[in-house]
């Protein structure tokens, strides 16, 4: 069969014009032989729910979408449409066409409920789709969980068609879909399953996620067969099912650049974030940061020069106020110079910094009202983070790097230059290597730059603890003062503004509740042992739910010593304490959330013909051996 796949860049809700688009589309897909066009998941109805009390008259319209799809669209369609479930977003995969509706997930799950297996956790998802369509046995997904389902379990597909469910996040490869099928799962994926994966990418900004498209269609080999581009719109049909005709043209991966495709991504999202909220125009501080200088560039990229005012704001620095100049010169935007202003306020001298910023970002809230624009900020991940500039006010609605640390966005930097050398300098500013109290005169700003940002994302992307980072860095005095200033900064970052999502966990998702008195600490393994050496004699010693509520009788049994009789009641040695300890931290970082991802289970033959060698692949690359069985 042949399945079409429509990667649009649409508003979220705007039900009617969606709707007609995806007609049309239809009609192309049909005019090239397509059997069944599947759309991506933010394409209807976004990617996130309406809020709760909106929610029944929100479906209600988007039923009336659907029936009018399955009314006129040429050929049939998977139409995603996301709602909500115990409060966390529930995607289901629509079938339409021939004027029927059919649900797939829903369907999925009531045959597992015929068959008494919703409940078994030992079954795959009971929501899992499997349905008969074109001669040919298929399942949809949209999560990774989804497609673990399809590799561990014996199900019999001919074709997965994975709708992505996840932006993009420049620290995980299997975000990027056809964008980087040499390094992610997708491929592994196919050879393992023996089925053709469809991976349909959203493409777009919706909110402040933002989706980078790269759809593509594999073969069980692992062979590509179609793809689409990153960042932009299209439709392709491919052929499913059958063998590779003869003269047929060689369809070769897209080079995976991940400075080049963030930069791609980053425009994609600032361009729609201001059209899909009418806005046209970015109004932003040129202070001689390498954050506002490579948003200046973005918002030039997304928007064009004539919709990109900035003021020149260094004072005291004649040498960052003509970087700042020339970078306005080389991008061709409209630049006010704080001179300009004439303002009885700019008395404050140079050293008055919080009082001028504040005033400067009141122009600048001022002037994004005359333009009809919005106010952009050039602070970065890392800034975010250790709280930097905590005590001035902000007028910006959007921060572009907000969720790219500073190392990044100097990597981006240079990226950029290779394209159009607009930035003067390449470098860190003076007074701009991260402040965490601590001098580093034997290392660089950039290199100190690039320790500071890597204790950052071992503890926040990677979810590793501070013994765990320091082990790994070595230099314990850092990891505490950078996790310690994480940890004071958090009040200051409430209500601080949005910021463009590009990684797996944001700083909002790390936030740790406001006023939390306890702090963690480097813990030396001695001490952990200890403490496990502690609670495991107290369970020795048979201490039970009765004894945790602090019952009479409990306080006065848990002090008496074990019967030597008793071969229950002999507490673990220091060694037991030892091995519970290396086990749960074994079994942690084999975890899906862990450090490392699992490759194939059982023998070599498991990850399919040419497969990847079983084992586990850690965050560097690295493959290790698999400890574990298939059990």
């Amino acid at each position: 069969m042949r399945i079409g796949i429509a990667q649009i860049d649409t508003r979220a809700g705007d039900l009617e014009a969606t709707a007609t688009r995806m007609v049309a589309l239809s009609g192309s897909a049909a005019e090239q032989g397509a059997d069944l066009l599947v759309f991506p998941m933010a394409a209807l109805t976004g990617p996130l729910p309406v809020r709760e009390s909106e929610q029944d008259d929100f479906l209600v319209d988007v039923m009336d979408a659907l029936v009018r799809l399955s009314e006129e669209v040429s050929c049939p369609c998977i139409v995603p449409v996301v709602g909500a479930l115990d409060g966390q977003p529930a995607p289901e995969a629509v079938l339409v066409g021939d004027e029927k509706i059919l649900p797939l997930k829903m369907q999925a799950y009531a045959q597992s409920e015929d068959a008494g297996q919703a409940d078994d956790e030992d079954a795959p998802a009971p929501d899992l789709p499997e349905f008969e369509f074109g001669g040919m046995r298929l399942g949809v997904a949209f999560t990774y969980e989804d497609l673990d389902d399809y590799d561990n379990f014996d199900i019999d597909v001919d074709a997965i068609i994975y709708i992505a469910g996840y932006g993009y996040a420049a620290d995980d490869v299997d975000s990027a879909l056809g964008g980087d099928l040499a390094e992610n799962r997708y491929v592994a994926d196919a050879r393992t399953t023996g089925a053709w994966i469809v991976g349909v990418g959203s493409v777009g900004g919706y909110g402040t996620s933002v989706y980078s498209g790269s759809s593509f269609a594999l073969s069980p080999e692992g062979e590509l067969v179609a793809s689409l581009p990153a960042c932009e719109e299209g439709l392709v049909v491919a052929e499913v099912g059958g063998s590779p005709a003869d003269g047929d043209e060689e369809v070769l991966p897209e080079v995976y650049n991940r400075p080049l495709y963030l930069w791609q991504t980053l425009v994609l999202g600032l361009r729609d974030y201001l059209h899909k909220l009418d806005q046209s125009s970015a109004v932003l501080a040129l202070d001689g940061s390498v954050g506002s200088m490579v948003v200046a560039a973005l918002a030039t990229d997304a928007l064009g020069p004539t919709n990109v005012h900035a003021i020149v704001d260094v004072p005291g620095d004649v040498s960052r106020e003509a970087c700042c100049q020339r970078l306005a010169r080389n991008l061709r935007i409209d630049v006010r110079d704080v001179g300009d202003m004439r303002a009885a306020a700019f008395v404050a001298k140079p050293e008055d910094a919080l009082l001028r910023r504040g005033i400067v970002d009141a122009y600048l809230a001022a002037w994004a009202a005359e333009v009809g624009g919005v106010v952009l900020s050039g602070a970065d991940k890392t800034a975010l983070a250790l709280g930097e500039k905590r005590l001035a006010l902000g007028a910006d609605a959007l921060k572009p790097v907000g969720d790219v640390y500073r190392s990044d966005v100097l990597e981006l930097m240079r990226m950029r230059n290779t394209i159009s050398p607009v930035f003067p300098s390449t470098r860190l500013a003076a007074g701009e290597a991260p402040e965490v109290g601590l001098d580093h005169p034997s290392l660089s700003d950039e290199a100190w730059c690039a320790e500071v940002d890597q204790v950052l994302s071992d503890h926040i992307e990677y979810g590793r603890s501070v013994t765990e980072v320091a082990a790994d860095l070595r230099d314990d005095r850092l990891v505490e003062a950078v996790l310690a200033r994480l940890d004071e900064s958090e009040p200051w970052r409430v209500g601080r503004g949005l910021y463009l999502m590009v990684s797996t966990v944001t700083l909002f998702d790390a936030r740790r509740p406001v006023g939390l008195a306890w702090h963690n600490r480097i813990r030396a393994d001695r001490d952990a042992a200890s403490t496990l050496d502690r609670v495991t004699r107290r369970v020795g010693a048979g201490i039970g739910l009765s004894d945790l509520r602090g019952g009479p009788a409990s306080r006065k049994d848990a002090h008496k010593e074990p019967d030597d009789g008793d071969a229950g009641a002999a507490a673990p040695s220091r060694g037991d304490a030892r091995q519970v300890k290396d086990a749960l931290s074994f079994l942690r970082d084999f975890s899906y959330d862990g450090g490392f991802r699992p490759k194939g289970f059982g023998d070599a033959q498991d990850g399919g013909q040419g497969g990847p060698a079983n084992g586990f692949e850690d965050s560097h690359g690295r493959t290790w051996p698999n400890p574990f069985s298939e059990n």
